[in-house]
């Protein structure tokens, strides 16, 4: 997986390493994910954010599907700064929404979620950069964004749009009250 690994230069000139997970990350990954705030967790859906789930994932990783890649401060840290999901799985609530694409054979999900301390940074743009690269590397045609972007997340729609995505429509969550999302999609 090291045509997957490149690396990130943080603001203040420190560099990040972004990889795919490993089987030996559950501990930084549970780090992460508990170091979120509620208001970054409110912004992500695809699973919960505590040691369960990052022991689960990183037991049963399986890059063919879905490749979870994770940013480092160095090679050696244990500290994830970023984690973005890029899966073959759609959930059926995008492919309902997507079903004028027909096939998805060469399609998979983004979900980028951003340590808090490390947010409007251009992070999420490099990294994403970085996993969009890596998609078009492996031979997917179209990346959409899973279960879209909120439509008040603004920041996280300009990333998007920067990184090449474009709005398709929109949806209504009822999750947390009635919440206007967006879907984007980036083909190459």
């Amino acid at each position: 997986m090291d045509e997957l690994q490149g690396s990130i230069t943080l603001r203040d000139g420190r560099t990040a390493v972004v990889r795919p997970l490993e089987a030996g990350d559950s501990e930084p990954l549970t780090a992460f994910f508990l170091g979120l705030s509620e208001r970054t967790k409110s912004r992500y859906g695809p699973h919960p954010f505590d040691r369960e789930t990052a022991e689960k994932l990183c037991s049963s990783i399986d890059n063919s599907h879905t490749i979870r890649f994770v940013a480092a401060l160095d090679a050696v840290s244990t500290q994830f700064i970023g984690y973005i999901i890029l899966s073959r799985e759609i959930w059926s609530g995008d492919r309902e929404r997507y079903s004028f694409l027909g096939s998805f054979d060469d399609t998979a999900c983004f979900a980028p979620v951003i340590g808090d301390a490390f947010q409007n940074q251009g992070i999420g743009y490099q990294m994403g950069s970085h996993v969009l690269a890596c998609a078009r590397k492996i031979g997917l045609k179209r990346v959409i964004l899973m279960g879209g972007v909120m439509a008040e997340n603004d920041i996280a729609r300009r990333v998007y749009t920067k990184l090449g995505f474009r709005q398709l429509g929109e949806f209504i969550t009822h999750q947390h009250g009635d919440v206007l999302n967006y879907d984007m999609m980036i083909e190459f």
